[in-house]
């Protein structure tokens, strides 16, 4: 019989907190490293494990704290100094964040992380020439890293050093050819080369002051929309099944501006706002990418990393010049991810969050304002959660086109597992039919880790033994057993946000029952119902107990070839 664990050791709780973070469950792994700290204060790993889930949960303060009590009891361990400069470049605190990592970097001279992320620290402080020294470091130490000689060639790029900026992103471009960034920089770079120079406010280029001539001295110089400038080369081919969202898509953003001619005839004007919304991993973002190439217009991806900026005015700034940028090059399609980290609720917005209801107001003024002139600029957005975009961005003139796009049906998950499958070497016979009934409930993204699962299982053995072979139907099935799908989860967390939640607890003996009401109005419901009845569906238990039939048929049962 095994031995039972001792709740009063220490590591009982320790090895519980690991076990919890490897699952992603960070608040119950807390609680647990809060135990084995209760039961010994001088637990340094403890601490530093701890610290780790702050850092995920995005609590940077107190993933601070945590280092730097593990750091007091474990003076000469560099991992955790270059944590905690992590958590402080989380927090745009880049002095201090250079302060670790010198650290790190004094413990262990050949620390990879460490030369890598005093590097981007340097950047972020326009110290160009500090990050190439690290950088340096940093391709001495592996010579393949891609990413490495991307970032030093954008270096070289705002030192206007062009030659070297153009032989990084080569080489990056050599070591990833796929490396759509180090692609597009590279263009952008051999186009400044040409012209004799950089253009005002590219990386080389002279500096646009912010807010006019003079500026504010160390304020940022804002975004350089020019290279989030792109040309997709996918298309609707590219796109398995979902034929009912192609022609919705197509209806809405291509026809008007493929034709813009015989779309103004009818009122039926190219530009606009169209929000796309349903659960994570279903292909958004891939689907507006084929959307630009399509109707063969350009694109411009808007990070909410590349446009949120720590100075006063600066975010605001962002958003106009991405618009402005696409007003010269339509026709146009500018995509913003995750809408409701720019654009949610101005109530919602409180505390050191106030500063963003300014970017809101930005957004709304150029979709809408009096002075913009937004003809064949297609406005794109996607979120997981529509209930948290700010409802003045949902209104007709800006996002007004709402465009459910869902899990991937029967027919999509098998044309999807068909399409991820064309450059593999998958031999004949697959049942196709039957692994779409197998991964019942899974998104586009799921089923790309299925493929990839799937694929990594003759690999692995030819690595071993030397022999290769296809990719077989028992290796999709073992991937599909290993992978599960990653909606279930987001599901329920959407259904606490949307719904009626019940707290139960029992205080002094008796159970209280604590009803939170949805945030949301009836109108706002109505405007998302068809995600909100599969929210609905999808935590009823029948649902659930009916997808785990479906999906056991089609992995246990030789059917549907």
């Amino acid at each position: 019989m095994a031995d039972k664990p001792n709740l009063t050791d220490a590591r009982t709780h320790y090895h519980k907190g690991n076990t919890l973070f490897e699952e992603g469950e960070y608040e119950k792994g807390i609680e647990a490293y809060n135990m084995a700290i209760l039961l010994n204060p001088t637990f340094s790993e403890a601490y530093f494990n701890r610290g780790l889930c702050h850092y995920n949960l995005k609590n940077f303060d107190k993933s601070v704290a945590d280092y730097t009590k593990a750091a007091e009891l474990d003076p000469k361990n560099a991992v955790i100094f270059n944590n905690r400069g992590d958590a402080y470049y989380r927090k745009q605190d880049f002095h201090n964040a250079i302060l670790d990592y010198d650290k790190a970097l004094a413990l262990n001279k050949k620390y990879l992380k460490a030369f890598y992320n005093r590097g981007l620290a340097y950047a972020c402080l326009q110290d160009y020439e500090k990050s190439v020294e690290d950088f340096n470091e940093v391709v001495a130490l592996n010579p393949s890293f891609s990413e490495a000689y991307h970032i030093r060639g954008l270096a070289f790029d705002y030192m206007n050093s062009l030659d070297k900026a153009i032989a990084d992103y080569d080489k990056a471009i050599e070591l990833n050819p796929n490396f759509q960034e180090a692609i597009n920089h590279r263009e952008i770079a051999k186009a400044k080369k040409e012209s004799g120079g950089a253009l005002p406010g590219t990386p080389g280029g002279p500096e646009v002051p912010a807010g006019g001539a003079g500026g504010q001295p160390g304020q940022g110089q804002g975004l350089n929309p020019v290279r989030l400038l792109s040309k997709p080369t996918m298309n609707f081919k590219d796109v398995a099944g979902m034929e009912k969202f192609k022609e919705e898509v197509n209806e809405a953003a291509v026809y008007p501006l493929v034709k813009p001619e015989l779309a103004k005839k009818y009122g039926k004007l190219g530009g606009g706002g169209i929000m796309l919304y349903g659960p994570p991993g279903c292909g958004k973002t891939f689907l507006v990418k084929a959307t630009a190439g399509e109707c063969a217009s350009a694109f411009v991806n808007a990070k909410i990393s590349d446009i949120v900026d720590m100075y006063v005015g600066q975010t605001e700034k962002n958003i106009h010049n991405i618009f402005e940028t696409a007003r010269k090059n339509a026709p146009c399609i500018i995509f913003f991810d995750e809408m409701e980290a720019l654009g949610g609720r101005r109530e919602d917005m409180t505390g050191t969050n106030q500063y963003m209801k300014m970017a809101v107001n930005q957004m709304l003024y150029e979709m809408d304002g009096l002075e913009t002139n937004n003809v064949n600029v297609l406005v794109i957005g996607a979120t997981n959660s529509p209930w948290d975009v700010d409802p003045a961005l949902r209104r007709s003139g800006r996002f007004g086109k709402l465009i459910y796009v869902p899990e991937p049906d029967y027919t999509s998950r098998r044309e999807i597992l068909k399409l991820q499958a064309r450059k593999l070497p998958v031999s004949k016979g697959i049942p196709w039919n039957r692994l779409a009934l197998a991964t019942f409930g899974y998104s586009s993204a799921d089923l790309k880790a299925v493929t990839e699962e799937a694929a990594a299982i003759p690999w692995r053995q030819a690595f071993r033994n030397g022999k290769q072979r296809d990719i077989r139907t028992g290796d999709y099935l073992a991937a599909i057993r290993k992978k599960k799908s990653t909606l279930p989860p987001w599901y329920e967390q959407a259904k606490k946000q949307i719904g009626q939640v019940e707290e139960r607890s029992i205080v002094d003996g008796k159970e209280h029952t604590k009803i939170t009401e949805s945030k949301l109005a009836s109108a706002e419901k109505e405007a998302f119902k068809p995600l909100f009845d599969v929210i609905k569906k999808r935590n009823e238990w029948w649902q659930k107990a009916l997808v785990w039939l479906v999906k056991e048929a089609g992995l246990w049962l030789p059917i549907l070839v």
